[in-house]
């Protein structure tokens, strides 16, 4: 039968002179004492009262199953402060300094509260659960279990601290492919020869996608042991496994990949009357893709180019300092003049440094790219992106540094070059006191500087244009002389609204990072 209300719902009131609702239920007594007046209203009253009764005569529905507590917490939970300013952070307030709250929590030890969980469990972002995890405790894997999409907590080991649990075993036959990965790290980190077995007992199991992330955990403590069981992945039939194979085997500086790269290699490059000279790879061999070259290059990249680039980048650069006679910066100087083969070259000499961590030809390699950024960057012609970036970054913090300084020390404030503000996104963070000094000694000398006629374009200023991207660089030592108010013009032409506004997110951010730091101690 339909129900009454929903009857007089649908073919309206405007007909009726009157309602009479029947329930054949306790309420309608109740509705019979309601007064009368307008049919709009009695009907509203009725359905109202209906919808109170139907719901307060409900019963709960009882459990089907029961669920077991959760553990008890082995760690402290943070302070009410704290969770506060975690929650902002959460919610997208400064989240980028989100990672440096979270890591700084995790050094101490503490877990965030239970009122967090909920949304720290639904962070989707891979840095941010990461960072995350070991913050949460038992009372989130256990409220894991009643939403699918918090299961992600799973592909965590419950223990992050390094060594293996006395089930390691059993997660690694029976766990989730990231907990997996995670035993075979710790493994690895202890008994690389163990680990190296235990991939290859599971190897023909597993899925494609499963023995290329666990071919590359094979990456820590890798060594010629594993060349092997590496040559023999180098023939998988899934070509990211053969790629991964390669990658892994081209690190290792002996072994006969690399020979045989080396061996191709010698007959590209020689050194003919003072100036480097290149011989045209022929045709693609096809024991070439059994090491781990393709054949189809990007777009814009001629396929010569492109065999030599991945050739040059696997071979470790000391090579050609025996094979050519000169050293990194004598070589890089004596580059061809042809930009279709000057550009695989540098690219791949900087690819290989960078694998197998050449010391003595970063800094020159850096220099050239720093030397010849705008003009190499007009030739859309790269095939990687980022080189100067990774070759800074490779270099020891001090060093990096000092490259920089060094550049500050022989320019005036007003007259630096170009991209040095962009080079401050490349160093390792925070930065060290001396240098996060000098750079806002600079930053106020170029402030004193700069007249702000009416011809300044704050947009186009390298300084205020980069101005927040160096707010979480700087070390906490700098915080206070960083929030000193800058004296500027009292007019209010627009380019010092601008900069006023950039100059009061700057101070935003620098004041969380100071919370963050009082906070959590």
């Amino acid at each position: 039968m339909r129900d009454p209300i929903v009857t007089i719902a649908l073919a309206g009131t405007s007909r009726q002179e009157q309602i009479k609702i029947t329930t054949g239920t306790p309420l309608d007594a109740l509705l019979a004492e309601l007064p009368a007046g307008e049919v709009e209203r009695a009907f509203l009253l009725s359905a109202g009262a209906w919808a109170i009764y139907r719901q307060a005569g409900t019963l709960a529905q009882q459990p089907t199953e029961t669920y077991a507590p959760a553990g008890d917490e082995s760690l402290p939970v943070c302070s009410l402060a704290t969770a506060a300013l975690i929650d902002r952070l959460l919610h997208g307030e400064q989240d980028q300094l989100l990672p440096e709250a979270l890591e700084r929590l995790r050094l101490r030890k503490l877990r965030l509260p239970f009122h967090l969980l909920p949304l720290a469990l639904n962070a989707t972002a891979k840095e941010t659960r990461a960072a995350l995890f070991p913050l949460l405790g038992e009372r989130a894997r256990w409220l894991s279990q009643f939403n699918k999409s918090w299961q992600w907590i799973h592909n965590y080991l419950v223990n992050d601290e390094g060594g293996l649990p006395a089930d390691a075993e059993t997660i690694w036959q029976e766990g989730t492919l990231g907990q997996r990965g995670a035993i075979l790290r710790r493994l690895r980190a202890v008994d690389p020869a163990k680990a190296l077995a235990w991939l290859e007992g599971v190897w023909k199991q597993e899925k494609a996608d499963a023995r290329t992330e666990l071919l590359e955990i094979l990456a820590n403590a890798l060594s010629s042991a594993d060349e092997p069981f590496l040559e023999k992945a180098l023939d998988d039939r899934a070509s990211g496994v053969r790629a991964t194979a390669a990658q892994l085997l081209a690190r290792l500086p002996a072994s006969a990949l690399n020979e045989r790269m080396r061996q191709r290699g010698q007959h590209l490059l020689s050194m003919h009357n003072g100036q480097l000279r290149v011989e045209q790879p022929g045709e693609f061999e096809k024991a070439w893709e059994h090491d781990g070259l393709t054949e189809k290059p990007p777009r814009h990249i001629s396929q010569r180019s492109w065999w030599l680039f991945q050739i040059l980048s696997t071979i470790e650069p000391t090579f050609w300092e025996a094979h050519l006679g000169a050293s990194p910066a004598e070589l890089l100087s004596k580059l061809p003049t042809d930009y279709a083969w000057k550009l695989p070259i540098i690219e791949g000499w900087s690819r290989a440094a960078l694998t197998f961590k050449t010391q003595n030809w970063l800094i020159p390699l850096w220099s050239w790219w720093y030397e010849h950024y705008q003009e190499v960057q007009e030739k859309h012609i790269l095939i990687e992106h980022g080189y100067r970036e990774q070759l800074l970054q490779s270099l020891p913090g001090f060093v990096a540094e000092r490259l920089l300084l060094d550049l500050l020390e022989h320019n005036p404030a007003d007259d630096l070059p170009a991209n040095w503000l962009e080079l401050l996104a490349e160093l390792a963070r925070p930065w060290s006191v001396e240098f996060g000094q000098t750079y806002l000694r600079r930053f106020r000398e170029h402030c004193a500087a700069e007249k702000f006629q009416e011809s300044f374009n704050p947009y186009a200023d390298f300084w205020f244009r980069n101005l927040l991207a160096t707010a979480p660089a700087l070390p906490a030592a700098c915080f206070a002389a960083a929030l000193l108010p800058l004296d500027l013009p009292e007019d209010n032409g627009w380019q010092i609204q601008h900069i006023r506004g950039q100059i009061k997110a700057f101070n935003e951010i620098v004041h969380m990072r100071q919370k963050i730091y009082e906070e959590i101690i």
